[in-house]
């Protein structure tokens, strides 16, 4: 037997409606035609095999398809009521073709249940009638039920693909569906109008033809839907193929609510539908705030790639969960789905998902809007499931974000801020790409400053606290080779000096940006009567970072000594290249960037993360800086004979001094005297530097202030020692260096 391959230009994966008549097409050849046909899709369209050619298919359709009963006598405006329209219900019912005999069927039942009811039921009746019609219905009918209807203890649910149980608003889908197929078939005969055929040429193939007709299409296409701007003109019609409703409504019977589903939805029948979750304003261009009020959720559509049975599709759609590659649990809503989508979470050969979302668009009409497609497994560059496992560790803080932004009184800025958080989440979902991860740190960063902002807010959630720690991995997923990384990563990894009293006293830099508590290790909050505790360490502000940087300094110049450190009590475990420290000084770097990744990257535990490693690089280190970071250095600075040497003649080793006044003097904007200082400063550790007279700008002055908290390796200060300092050699009187200017970019 051959088979044959149909390309259907006119079933695509956007609009829904084009996807679920893909659905119905294969629903009904396989179900009444063919049994052995499969289908797949492929760059943007389904592909049906079957043993039927063209013309076979072509005469299925109009000759033998026999449509699906598919009734809502629950609903208003359903045809089963005195002042419903009978143009569709009342010719099926008394058809005597074949192929509407289970339509025949279906209405009399329909009309077994509603009896002589004038209008149709509320509340507790409407709910009986669903029972009575899931007790009473045959088999053939219940499909339809089940996609429509969930019975859920002691009230009727309904999922949003479907509307209220097969309708939106007046707009009942069922009696829609049933005045399209007269428009299409002779009840009296059974036969196709001669509109028909050009018209399912038109739903298939994608062919034009003319006859489209002025009719209601509800929720599944909205580019059609009517309404400004959708036409030629000013306005445009709602302007429906026929063949479209009647084969979209036979797809959607393949997505029931499952039991299982229902089980794992925690409460909301939306969720529990097939591959649906709850809506998240993000990862789309039109996403605004009241997005997020949106109830009726979101569904992601599966694209299989290779030819599958009606059998299979069905099975799909029967277990119908996205589950979370790393904790393994069902997606709850639209961030759980794209990690389950970028983390290979699904099965069943899945190469990709249009996500849909319910929500209200072109004034108050729901509609199905496509918010872009999501291929499986292409979200992280060649690590996607670890990677995935990077936000399981904000997972928990982002919900608590959540709930504390849901509240009518919740401050603009926070609401505003989760919202970049969660579009981040889904961005690095879509695409891992360094930038993404970097958008997402910077995210986080808003977010937390955005909380303890608000000592109020931050006191009414105290189990939420900071940024919750992250690994180290996430400043490898953010690594782009910036300059700009490299600082932050740098910035954020200090912690206290090398004793181990003092360091546990002083703490990690973050004990300079936020509140907190020393007795929980510097993870949580400090809390006093009035919120959150005005800690006079705090002197990050956030608004200028070489002003915020140069405050740290200062401040743990201050605390150094009352702790029993002995050299400058701020270590790295991350180090700035050379040249990184020059552009900062020229003000070549984005600053409010590294400030943003600054203050998230100190949520990682730097004392058990691994040193990044440092590519080898030819560097043009700074005298200037040189000479106020020997200053100031967390070790001993021993650098090794010159090649060729017996060590005689070579630098002597710098040990660390705790002076205090060159940096007063650099915060305070005068350059000339800490230099003066820091020279003195050097000399009384043992160091002949060369520099003997600096002079630059008040604002220079505060950059190099602020280079102090910014570490550098070891072999960097072991070059900046031999840039400075003259070798050790006989003790005679220094004669006065030529001055090294500064800089030409910020000097006098």
């Amino acid at each position: 037997m051959s088979l044959h391959l149909h390309h259907l230009a006119g079933c695509t994966p956007e609009p829904i409606a084009g996807y679920l008549k893909a659905l119905g097409v294969l629903r009904a050849v396989a179900s009444q035609a063919d049994r052995g046909a499969r289908a797949r899709w492929n760059s943007g369209r389904f592909e049906l095999v079957t043993s039927l050619d063209r013309d076979g298919m072509t005469r299925f359709f109009l000759e033998a398809y026999a449509p699906s009963p598919i009734i809502a006598p629950w609903n208003g405006g359903s045809g089963f009521y005195p002042k419903d329209t009978k143009d569709g219900i009342e010719p099926l019912s008394s058809s005597p073709a074949d192929r509407f005999a289970a339509y025949r069927e279906a209405v009399a039942a329909g009309r077994a249940i509603v009896a002589a009811r004038a209008e149709s039921p509320k509340g507790e009746e409407k709910l009986e009638m669903i029972r009575a019609c899931r007790r009473a219905w045959p088999e053939a009918m219940l499909a339809w039920l089940d996609a429509a209807v969930v019975l859920a203890g002691d009230a009727a649910k309904y999922p949003a693909l479907l509307g209220t149980g097969g309708n939106d608003g007046r707009l009942d889908f069922t009696n829609n569906r049933m005045q399209r197929l007269i428009e299409l078939f002779d009840p009296a005969t059974g036969a196709a109008r001669p509109a028909a055929r050009p018209l399912l040429a038109a739903a298939l193939f994608g062919e034009p033809a003319p006859g489209l007709e002025r009719r209601a299409v509800g929720q599944f296409l909205p580019g059609n839907a009517g309404g400004p701007n959708q036409a030629s003109g000013y306005m445009g019609e709602s302007l429906v193929n026929p063949w479209d409703f009647v084969l979209l409504l036979e797809g959607a019977l393949l997505l029931p609510v499952a039991a299982v589903r229902r089980l794992e939805s925690a409460g909301l029948v939306q969720a529990a539908a097939p591959f649906a979750v709850r809506a998240r304003a993000g990862g789309y261009a039109s996403a605004c705030a009241a997005d997020e009020g949106n109830q009726r959720g979101e569904q992601w559509m599966p694209l299989w790639g290779g030819a599958a049975t009606l059998a299979e599709v069905r099975a799909l759609f029967a277990e119908g969960r996205l589950v979370a590659s790393a904790n393994k649990r069902q997606a709850g809503h639209a961030i759980d789905a794209a990690r389950a989508v970028t983390g290979l979470g699904v099965a069943r050969g899945v190469s990709e998902f249009v996500r849909f979302g319910y929500i209200e668009r072109n004034g108050q009409a729901n509609l199905a809007v496509p918010l872009g497609r999501w291929a499986v497994g292409a979200g992280d560059r060649g690590s996607t499931s670890s990677r995935s496992r990077l936000l399981d560790e904000i997972d928990p803080w982002v919900e608590g974000l959540r709930s504390l932004g849901q509240g009518d009184s919740a401050p603009a800025a926070l609401v505003r801020a989760l919202r970049g958080v969660e579009a981040a989440m889904l961005a690095v979902c879509r695409d891992g790409s360094p930038e993404r991860w970097q958008r997402l740190l910077l995210g986080l960063a808003e977010a937390e400053s955005a909380l303890v902002s608000r000592p109020k807010v931050a006191a009414s959630a105290p189990w939420l606290g900071p940024l919750p720690p992250l690994s180290h991995a996430w400043w490898s997923a953010a690594d782009d080779g910036s300059a700009e990384l490299r600082l932050a990563a740098a910035i954020a990894s200090q912690t206290g000096p090398a004793e181990r009293a003092a360091a546990n006293e002083l703490g990690p830099i973050r004990a300079h940006c936020l509140p907190l508590d020393p007795r929980s290790g510097f993870r949580r909050l400090a809390f006093g009567a009035d919120g959150l505790v005005r800690d006079p360490r705090v002197v990050w502000t956030g608004r200028d970072l070489a002003d915020d940087l140069a405050a740290v300094a200062l401040r743990r110049m201050i605390e150094a000594p009352l702790h029993g450190a002995r050299a400058f009590p701020l270590r790295g475990r991350a180090y700035a290249h050379l040249d990184d420290v020059a552009l900062f000084l020229d003000g070549a770097v984005d600053e409010a960037r590294v400030a943003g990744l600054s203050r998230a990257l100190m949520a990682v535990d730097w004392r058990r993360a691994p040193r990044p490693s440092r590519a080898p690089r030819a560097e043009r280190p700074s005298a200037l800086h040189g000479l106020f970071r020997l200053a100031y250095t967390p070790d001993a600075v021993s650098p090794r004979p010159a090649a060729g040497r017996d060590g005689a003649g070579d630098l002597s080793p710098l040990e660390p001094r705790l002076d205090p006044a060159p940096l007063r003097l650099l915060v305070a904007g005068r350059l000339h005297d800490a230099g003066v200082a820091a020279v003195r400063t050097l000399t009384a550790a043992g160091a002949r530097p060369k520099l003997r007279l600096v002079a630059g700008s008040a604002d220079l002055a505060r950059r190099l202030a602020a280079t102090l908290a910014i570490p550098v390796a070891p072999e960097d200060l072991v070059k900046l020692l031999r840039l400075v300092c003259k070798p050790a050699g006989p003790a005679v009187e220094d004669a006065p260096s030529t001055p090294l200017p500064a800089a030409p970019a910020t000097s006098e």
